[in-house]
């Protein structure tokens, strides 16, 4: 599924979503603006990352694939 980060954020707090897919594009965008793929107002901001705040989503890699151009394509399980 691909969405906004609203319709995302509320999709996790309800516990419908099992796997995150990401691609990584090796590129860089600057900007001033801040976004999220998962926004939701109880979601922390910033993670502790040893101990982490409550209500963080801990993820653990299930795959890593290397595609054409230099685009890495990651699957997390959401624990």
């Amino acid at each position: 599924m691909d969405a906004g980060g609203t319709l995302n954020g509320q999709l996790l707090r309800q516990d419908l979503v099992a796997v995150v897919s990401l691609l990584i594009y090796p590129s860089l965008v600057g900007g001033e603006k801040q976004s999220s793929i998962f926004r939701a107002h109880d979601l922390p901001d910033i993670a502790d990352p040893l101990t982490g705040p409550e209500g963080v989503f801990s993820l653990k890699l299930m795959q890593m694939e290397r595609l054409t151009g230099d685009v890495i394509w990651l699957r997390y399980e959401v624990k």
